[in-house]
């Protein structure tokens, strides 16, 4: 049987996921035998040399979609508010999570290019492949679920099926019409950003099904688009990065000015201070609502200004004579602060924090002895 060599590897590769997700559950286990039977299928088959002439306008495609997705998904956590990651910067946490993770990324990669080459004639390899990969990334996620509930495997379809499904579908597309270096760059970065970066954005269930799948989808879309015109594929490439990564930037750089001016009813502005720690720390960013002191009680997070100095600190009394009158304390403070508060001093309610990004703000106000922010 032609591919029989193929087969064996598929069959080999099916038995690993089954012995160390259901049977004897490691997943550093399994991350070692696929490593493993890329450097077989190498041995074996050889490495096909990649001579395709459109990979790197493919590669930028990819890369354009992905900064527009970053761009678009963190703008609706300026609304949505973040959540910390499980980032740390530990030695076993580099290696287990980040580097083996990469590495079978790769490994992943190059298995689905060489069974890619060895069925150009014959597709079921690498549809079994692309199943296979889309079995045992479900696998993978399923142990999060409790699957007893309705509600909760709709969930696990759209969140993880759906997604897992479409990423998988999407790189056996593009390695067996290009390359194999554009599914690196896909799966590394969708896959490791969770674990590299301190701070991801709360969309939701839904709004993160969606995302991800319109994220699938225009690489799709933009790289069929290529891949079918590709003796014009310069012109189109430039034209179509310029619409994939301008809008979003311009729409993210509006939001960012808006917000920094505060035209609207939200505002934001840089912490200075670690007073509110750990609730905020100095670097941060946070974003306030414009309200009326009668709108504000006590435990809410209250921005305001004293001489010349915005401070955000945590309401602890309200007085109310002829007008309002707030008691203020920062959450790593001793004390209370030793100032009244009046309504005209209020700026608003603080409703979100932004990780890092005030850092800018913070050592421009240090160095130029600026107006402060506590």
């Amino acid at each position: 049987m032609k591919n029989i060599k193929v087969y064996i590897i598929e069959a080999l590769l099916f038995i690993s996921i089954i012995v160390f997700n259901l049977i004897y559950k490691n997943e550093m286990f399994l991350n070692f035998s696929i490593i493993l039977l890329t450097i077989i299928s190498c041995l074996l088959f050889g490495f096909f040399k990649d001579n395709s002439y459109i990979k790197n306008n493919i590669n930028r495609i990819v890369i354009a979609c992905l900064l527009s997705f970053f761009v678009v998904t963190y703008s609706i956590g300026l609304f949505t508010g973040y959540n910390n990651t499980i980032f740390q910067f530990k030695t076993d946490y580099i290696f287990r999570i980040i580097i083996l993770t990469f590495v079978t990324i790769i490994c992943e990669e190059l298995l689905r290019y060489i069974i890619a080459k060895k069925s150009i004639s014959n597709k079921a390899p690498i549809i079994i492949y692309t199943v296979l990969l889309s079995l045992l990334n479900i696998i993978i996620e399923i142990n999060g679920y409790n699957l007893s509930e309705r509600e909760t495997i709709f969930v696990f379809i759209s969140v993880v099926v759906l997604t897992v499904i479409s990423r998988e579908v999407l790189c056996s597309y593009l390695t067996y019409n290009v390359s194999l270096i554009p599914c690196i760059i896909f799966k590394s970065i969708i896959v490791l950003y969770e674990f590299i970066l301190p701070i991801i954005p709360k969309l939701g269930n839904y709004l993160f099904s969606v995302f991800n799948l319109l994220l699938v989808y225009c690489i799709f879309y933009f790289s069929n688009r290529i891949i079918t015109y590709s003796d014009k594929k310069d012109k189109y490439t430039r034209k179509t990065i310029r619409k994939v990564i301008y809008v979003p930037i311009l729409v993210l750089l509006m939001i960012i000015v808006v917000l920094v001016a505060g035209i609207f009813k939200y505002k934001m502005i840089a912490v200075a201070s670690n007073s509110m720690f750990p609730i905020y720390e100095k670097g941060d960013a946070v974003i306030y609502e414009k309200v009326s002191a009668d709108k504000l009680g006590i435990g809410d997070i209250l921005a305001f200004q004293k001489e010349n100095i915005i401070v955000t600190h945590r309401i602890v009394e309200i007085r109310k004579n002829t007008n309002y009158v707030f008691i203020t304390k920062g959450d790593n403070n001793d004390s209370i602060d030793s100032f009244e508060v009046n309504a005209s001093d209020v700026l608003g309610k603080v409703l979100y924090k932004i990780k890092y990004i005030g850092y800018p703000t913070v050592w421009l106000n240090e160095f130029f002895k600026g107006g402060k922010i506590s």
